[in-house]
Order: C-alpha cells, then structure tokens, then sequence
C-alpha cells in the first residue's frame, strides 16, 4: 500500500469550492477510467473462451484446403467472438484515451510521450479492427481454400503488425511512469515487458512453422502481456480513484 499511495502523486487543486469540485469530477472519472479497462479486459477474456482455441488453429504449414474447412466448422464461434473482442477494443479506446488525459497531467509541455501514447493506441486499434474485419470476412460464409488461406494469412499478418504500435504505446507509458512516478513504477517495468514481448510477435514475418510465426505459439503468448497491463493498470487506477474519494 506505502507504494501505491506514494506513486498516486497528481496535481491537485486548493483552496476555494470549486476546486474541491474539479477534485471530485477527477475522481469520478478516475474511476470510469479504470471501469473502462476492467470492462476491455473482462470482454477479451470471454471472447477468448467463445472463440475457437487458437491453439487448434490450422498451423503455419497447414494446406489451403484445411484452412477453409477449419474456418467452416468454426464460423458461429469466430463471428461470435469477433463481436464480443471488438466491444472490448472500443472500451480498450475509452480506457487509453482517459489515461491519456491522465497521464497529461504529470508531464510538462509539449508533452510528447503522452501523444506517443495516444497516438500508438490509436494506431494499435486500427490494425487490430483491421485484422477483426478480415477474421469476418473469411468466416462469414464458405470460402475457396486459395482465398481462405489467404484471408488467414492476412488476418495473423496484421495481428502480427500490431505489435509495433502497441510497443511505442507501452514503451511511451513506461517512460511517462518511470520518470514521474505518477503511478506504480511496477507497471511501468510490467509495460516494459509487454514492449518487449510486441517487438518480438512483430517479427513474426521472419520464419516459418516456429515459436515466431505468424500462426505460431507466439500470437498466443505475447497478447497475454498486454492483456496483463491493462489489468494491473486499470486495478491501480481505480484504487487511486477510490483513495481520491476518500480523501474528499
């Protein structure tokens, strides 16, 4: 607890009423803030139970032709999912865009890291609703082997591509938290992993059949970093909204 309140260090205002106010609405949307990244969270998790499990997913090496027989069988439960990850990445947009505002705060003008940050989940996003569309496309009806290879590969390719704006978000909060401490250092370093681990699903492109491919174990694994981050970060935030609450 001793870190977390000495790392919840805002500008805060003093004096009349209405600064008590302004107080008040920042904890309030503190809060939201942090309801907005459980709720990104908690849909990705039940998309992922919904979903066909990725690691029965046709491999790398797999032919055209069990490719579009995989995508035939498993259609409801894909569009499903689909639908339920993307309610979950526009909450995912609510929550980067209220820690944006957040993390403005604390950083002196110009603030270039927090645009790296919007700007990277912004960019992030679109590739992934991209992909999403994709996924959609290849799984709304029967598709030819050729084209349903095809579909897959792209979908994987720009799931893969996504890494590289989700390591410039990652890595311009973990820079933001590092240096101002505004929140706990511990989810800057646990952002800093997550960057990492990006950089790596990016290079998917680069072989074939392995651990970093673009159907391989790696699409699994490295997600979970992400999804980890937005967790720890939304469970702090809404314990220093409640703590703001307190205090007022």
């Amino acid at each position: 607890m001793a870190t977390l309140d000495t790392s919840l260090q805002l500008p805060t205002a003093h004096g009349d009423t209405g600064a008590v106010g302004a107080l008040r609405l920042s904890a309030r949307a503190t809060r939201l803030i942090a309801l907005a990244g459980l709720g990104s969270f908690a849909l990705i998790i039940v998309a992922a139970f919904v979903a066909p499990p990725l690691w029965n997913a046709p491999g790398t090496n797999s032919s055209a032709a069990h490719v579009a027989a995989y995508l035939q069988v498993n259609h409801g439960r894909t569009i499903a999912s689909l639908f339920i990850y993307s309610l979950g990445m526009g909450l995912f947009l609510c929550f980067t865009g209220g820690l944006c505002s957040w993390l403005r705060q604390v950083e002196p003008a110009p603030q270039p890291l927090s645009a790296v940050f919007a700007f990277g989940a912004i960019a992030l996003a679109v590739l992934i609703f991209a992909a999403f569309a994709t996924a959609g496309v290849m799984s709304y009806r029967p598709q030819q082997p050729a084209f349903a290879a095809a579909l897959s590969d792209m979908t994987f390719g720009l799931l893969a591509l996504s890494g590289i704006p989700t390591a410039v978000c990652l890595g311009a909060y973990a820079a933001l938290v590092l240096r101002h401490r505004c929140l706990p250092a511990w989810t800057g370093w646990l952002a800093v992993l997550a960057m990492d681990a990006h950089i790596l699903i990016a290079a998917s492109f680069l072989s074939h059949g392995s651990f970093v491919s673009l159907e391989g174990v790696v699409i699994i694994a490295v997600p979970a970093t992400f999804f980890t981050w937005i967790l720890a970060t939304s469970v702090v935030l809404l314990r220093a909204g409640e703590k703001r609450t307190a205090v007022t």
